[in-house]
């Protein structure tokens, strides 16, 4: 299976969840009163799960989901998982950032559950934030492929852009970017590392090296989820490709269900 669960999955209506949430909060607030705000994320996930056993609730931590896409595999830990169907993410941060919503969205995704919670513990007063999701498993899979502007010339491209789709098809579309492009740097040379130094120059200077995946000596690849703001994106790319001696810049772009193949040359 290219996604497993190490343990079965509830799916609760939306009300049922805020039924399970004010419980829930309401343990998390005697926890951060109790303790104050300078503890790690550890220490507030062993409270909280002590709380919620002593009033009757289910809690398992660190649960396990295993991605999987041929010879590459990738674990990630749900902080807590309540009742077998509530996905929480404890954090120890000065804010709730982007970040962390996509990590906790991921594990909705994943999961096939429809909301979950960011609690964090950090401020003077607890901060959390709903997550929530109305995308199906098979709707994160009904995707629609745009390349007009990818070079199907080249042999590296053509490879990786089969190699996406065989991914998206696995995992379906919407997770962190990180997680995709780690597993093709890992399975483009079969788990040979692919990401090399290059030189970065300013007119006849080099202003010193950096790591970033080659397809081959002369071609690389990014994956971005842009929504917003797509040409300038194109714009930032386009300067950091001027500044090597790369002659391509493969570009997969997933905004929501369209997935575009953008070849930019130096």
């Amino acid at each position: 299976m290219p996604i497993s669960i190490s343990q079965p999955i509830n799916v609760l209506s939306e009300q049922e969840f805020h039924d399970l949430d004010y419980q829930i909060m309401k343990l998390a607030f005697e926890t951060h009163n109790g303790l104050g705000r300078f503890y790690n994320e550890k220490i507030y996930q062993n409270k909280l799960t002590e709380l919620c056993h002593k009033n009757g609730i289910t809690v398992d931590s660190e649960v396990q989901i295993e991605l999987t896409h041929g010879s590459f595999k990738k674990s990630l830990f749900i902080d807590l998982l309540i009742e077998s169907s509530s996905v929480y993410e404890l954090k120890a941060s000065r804010a709730i950032g982007a970040p962390h919503r996509v990590q906790a969205l991921g594990y909705l995704f994943l999961t096939g559950t429809q909301h979950g919670k960011i609690i964090n513990f950090r401020p003077p007063s607890i901060e959390h934030e709903f997550v929530s999701t109305t995308l199906t498993q098979s709707a994160r899979r009904s995707l629609s492929i745009i390349d007009i502007n990818w070079n199907h010339d080249s042999e590296p491209a053509s490879r990786l852009k089969t190699m996406t789709i065989e991914l998206l098809k696995d995992w379906g579309a919407f997770l962190d970017t990180d997680l995709y492009t780690e597993a093709l740097c890992n399975l483009y040379c079969d788990g040979v590392e692919i990401i090399q130094p290059i030189e970065i120059q300013s007119g006849t200077s080099t202003l010193g090296t950096q790591n970033i995946p080659l397809l081959s000596p002369t071609e690389t690849f990014c994956m971005s989820s842009v929504r917003n703001g797509i040409s300038t994106y194109q714009t930032h790319l386009q300067r950091f490709l001027r500044h090597t001696d790369l002659k391509h810049l493969h570009w997969i772009n997933m905004n929501s269900h369209n997935i575009e193949f953008k070849t930019l040359s130096n």
